[in-house]
């Protein structure tokens, strides 16, 4: 029943795989884990980064043994990714497109974005960008509507979006999950005052989480989603 987490490691453990073994936790699974790089992360928004070699994230997750769903966050470069890609079991996968740090940092270089979005959307149960992650990847408008958004993101080869609406505005945070070949979901929580850094990490690792529990993907969204409320 574990799940497989490859993620970058934050110092403040406000995100990254502390965040997500912390959700775990919380759902009573046992996680295995593959870091993929080292940050140093500070309250004002500094951030250095040391990524790994990639055959040692190979190596992580060759070594993680049998896993039922796995969650995928910072990848830094291209040869991670490939490594990543080479190595991931064929579970259900939930990647979590992290460009940036709540801050703006870039978590990942042009070279390895292009990777991510040519070896990984394809393989990926679901993708789970916000708002600036799909309009960066897709190069259209945040605030295009979600079905546009996500045909756009089908066309660069995702097989499901979540699109998270924490970036958006109104009184309340909405995402949709969509499909190909169903309607979308819409699924709502009252819009929280503030900000808090691993709301990202939070959604995408209970959702793997639920996977691996054997929920179906719109169930394990929405249970994610309240997951999240909960601990926002």
């Amino acid at each position: 029943m574990s799940v497989l987490i490859i993620a970058g490691l934050d110092s403040s453990t406000g995100a990254g795989l502390a965040r997500d073994l912390a959700v775990m936790a919380e759902l009573g699974l046992p996680a295995r884990i593959a870091a993929t790089a080292v940050t140093a992360q500070d309250s004002a928004g500094g951030c250095l980064q040391h990524p790994l070699p990639a055959p040692m994230v190979a190596a992580q997750i060759h070594a993680a043994g049998p896993v039922r769903a796995a969650k995928l966050g910072m990848l830094a470069d291209a040869e991670i990714v490939a490594a990543v890609a080479d190595s991931l079991p064929p579970v259900p996968t939930v990647l979590d497109p992290v460009l940036a740090t709540s801050a703006g940092v870039g978590l990942i270089d042009a070279a390895g974005l292009a990777a991510m979005i040519a070896v990984l959307f394809p393989r990926a149960t679901l993708i789970t960008p916000n708002l600036p992650e799909a309009a960066r990847l897709t190069g259209l408008p945040e605030a295009t509507a979600p079905d546009r958004l996500a045909a756009a993101l089908f066309e660069l080869g995702a097989r499901a979006v979540l699109l998270k609406g924490g970036h958006g505005t109104g009184t309340e945070a909405v995402d949709w999950l969509c499909r190909p070949d169903a309607p979308a979901l819409r699924l709502a929580s009252p819009r929280k005052p503030g900000t808090k850094r691993g709301t990202g990490c939070t959604l995408a690792s209970a959702i793997a989480g639920h996977l691996a529990l054997g929920a179906d993907l719109p169930t394990a969204c929405a249970r994610a989603k309240a997951h999240l409320d909960g601990w926002f």
